[in-house]
């Protein structure tokens, strides 16, 4: 199953190199790590209730390969620092609302 997310992650990455509407790559992550419900896959973890600066840590740690992972680490390589604070406040407002 985790292949087949994988698959999905690459065929998406011409999306991802534009990055003009960080909500495409939203879709994206939350189709492998979900978004208030839980992950579609027992071994991604699920982004519910993470804060924001952590978010942006693991992203950054990711991109800069400080962090390892087949998947994540070839997402991340992609994002902008603007891609990665979007996508940090967007996920920490999904369970957080009202709040930033």
């Amino acid at each position: 199953m985790r292949k087949a997310a994988l698959a999905w992650v690459l065929l998406l990455f011409p999306a991802i190199g534009q990055a003009a509407d960080y909500q495409q790559i939203a879709n994206m992550c939350v189709a492998c790590h979900g978004s208030t419900q839980d992950s579609s896959f027992p071994s991604i973890p699920n982004l519910k209730w993470q804060n924001k600066p952590y978010l942006v840590e693991q992203l950054t740690a990711f991109k800069s390969g400080q962090r390892s992972d087949k998947t994540m680490s070839k997402v991340a390589q992609l994002l902008s620092e603007q891609d990665i604070e979007q996508l940090a406040t967007y996920f920490y407002t999904l369970n957080h609302k009202g709040s930033q």
